[in-house]
């Protein structure tokens, strides 16, 4: 077998992107003028039942940040302008999960794997920018419940360290949410969603160390 019954692995991922835009044009966005930053860390922790199957534990943790001083929107007849809007969020996520391995014909060191997931999620964020007589702002929260597969691939670059890419293919996912609008108005929604597609969006690449 690739991997033999009563192995344990640890691994998990981090990743960390800060932007900073000086009168930046996108398309039809121009003069942005904004600064933010994205912080995301998912450890997991699996233990082989069978041999080439194991069942395991993911977490991860995510913030976000978004100070947009300014961006003109100018499309058409449409013209829109946004000064001193800033959003933050954080985002909790932790599933249970199935895996099993595929290994290759002849390979000793690299196999597929398909990840079957089934867990959820929760995000609060607020968002506020300067309004006419005072500051405008919504504080939202939002639930998830999510099934899930992602394949992936494994290659072992020493005997026990492992480099690790997965992809999104397949999902069902419930979700609700929960906003304050001014700390006045209240709006709730949910949604469901079902999707079938390599999502490349969804890419991740993560580390994971395996030992007995």
């Amino acid at each position: 077998p690739f991997m033999k019954k009563g192995v344990w692995m640890a691994g998990g991922s981090a990743r960390y992107t800060q932007r900073t835009n000086d009168n930046f044009n996108f398309l039809v966005i121009d003069n942005i003028n904004s600064t933010g930053y994205n912080l995301s860390v998912a450890p997991q922790i699996l233990y082989m039942v069978k041999d080439n199957q194991g069942i395991g534990l993911k977490f991860s943790y995510s913030r976000g940040m978004l100070d947009v001083n300014s961006a003109d929107l100018s499309m058409s007849d449409i013209s829109m302008s946004v000064r001193d809007c800033y959003q933050i969020n954080h985002k909790c996520s932790a599933y249970g999960f199935y895996r099993a391995y595929i290994p290759l014909a002849g390979a000793k060191r690299i196999a597929l794997f398909a990840d079957l997931l089934l867990g959820g999620s929760f995000k609060q964020g607020k968002a506020f920018y300067p309004g006419k007589e005072y500051v405008k702002g919504t504080y939202e929260e939002r639930y998830a419940l999510e099934l899930a597969v992602d394949p992936g691939i494994v290659a072992f670059l020493s005997e026990r360290l492992a480099l690790e890419l997965n992809v999104g293919m397949f999902g069902v996912n419930y979700g609700w949410t929960k906003q304050l609008h001014n700390q006045v108005g209240q709006g709730e929604s949910d949604h469901t969603s079902a999707g079938f597609m390599v999502n490349l969006l969804s890419l991740g690449v993560g580390m994971s160390y395996y030992f007995l």
